[in-house]
């Protein structure tokens, strides 16, 4: 009797191997997993930071391409004229339309018509506007953006903030200035802390100011055949102060990495700041430690750009 039960027993038993395969995962397992999944995400999480701000200096680059384009349109219909970096359309030249009153009769949320600088000139000569308001009013109710380029009011609006060609795809890194009420050059000193986080600025030199002259009243006009070294030659570069940015003979500590009074931002990958010159080719530099270190060893001017030293 014992023996003819015994295969049946033996049969219904489960084996080691089963018992093995049909426990639980442990505690300690599962925190094995999420310690591996954790560093993967650390391992990546930087590398796609680093992809994003890439394609971040790509549109940059991009938008600067754009702008030599524009400019290239302009001087071709402008007897060889380069863009101001700032100009003054009053008196003789106020019928032009640029700053103008968009519609007729409005006045501009900052700034005054007929004064400005090189966006708005080639937000008209590209023809970009006049920008539709949203359902909630934006950009204006009483100005649509037809004669110049929008400027701080109209980026309190996040629809706004991909509408103007002529700012960086990088946010500002390092407001200029921790008054809140200030903006940005020209119609103020300096970004302030409330466009933290809003496209970044171009600059352009201000070598090519053709504002007049307050002693002489006569404007810096330069063309194209004027300038020496065209290839060398800096016409926009990245900022966090504005739209201009002022010569190193008037303001040296403007064009000087790590200075509180640098306008010069460097927020790409690598430290590195967008370039724009004059033979509208684009490229990006590291820090430099000072003048003439960017003229000397870069190849890069900013001032003395009509002269041959």
């Amino acid at each position: 009797m014992q023996q003819s039960l015994a295969p049946h027993i033996t049969r219904s038993l489960p084996s080691t191997r089963t018992l093995r395969l049909g426990r639980g995962v442990t505690l300690v397992e599962i925190m094995i997993v999420v310690a591996i999944i954790a560093a993967l995400i650390g391992i990546l999480l930087p590398a796609l930071g680093i992809v994003k701000r890439n394609a971040q200096l790509v549109t940059s680059q991009s938008n600067l391409r754009t702008i030599g384009s524009l400019m290239t349109m302009y001087s071709l219909d402008s007897r060889d004229y380069i863009v101001p970096s700032q100009f003054d359309y009053t008196g003789p030249f106020s019928k032009t339309q640029v700053r103008s009153p968009s519609p007729a009769s409005a006045t501009p949320n900052i700034g005054q018509l007929f004064k400005g600088t090189w966006t708005d000139i080639l937000w008209t000569v590209g023809k970009f506007g006049p920008l539709v308001p949203s359902a909630s009013g934006a950009p204006s109710p009483t100005w649509d953006y037809r004669y110049d380029s929008p400027d701080y009011w109209a980026y309190t609006n996040p629809d706004m903030v991909d509408s103007n060609p002529f700012r960086s795809k990088v946010e500002i890194l390092k407001a200029f200035s921790d008054d809140a009420a200030e903006i940005a050059r020209p119609f103020g000193n300096g970004a302030g802390i409330r466009e933290k986080g809003q496209p970044g600025y171009f600059a352009a030199n201000d070598f090519f100011d053709a504002r007049p002259n307050t002693t002489t009243n006569a404007s810096n006009w330069y063309t194209n055949a004027m300038i020496r070294y065209p290839g060398m030659s800096i016409y926009a570069v990245d900022s966090r102060a504005g739209e201009t940015i002022p010569l190193p003979a008037v303001a040296p500590n403007a064009w000087i990495p790590g200075n509180a009074a640098c306008e010069v931002e460097f927020r790409y990958v690598g430290d590195a700041c967008c370039m724009l010159f004059l033979d509208a080719h684009v490229t990006n530099s590291s820090k430099w430690i000072d003048i003439p270190d960017l003229q000397n060893n870069r190849q890069m001017r900013v001032e003395r750009l009509d002269q041959r030293n």
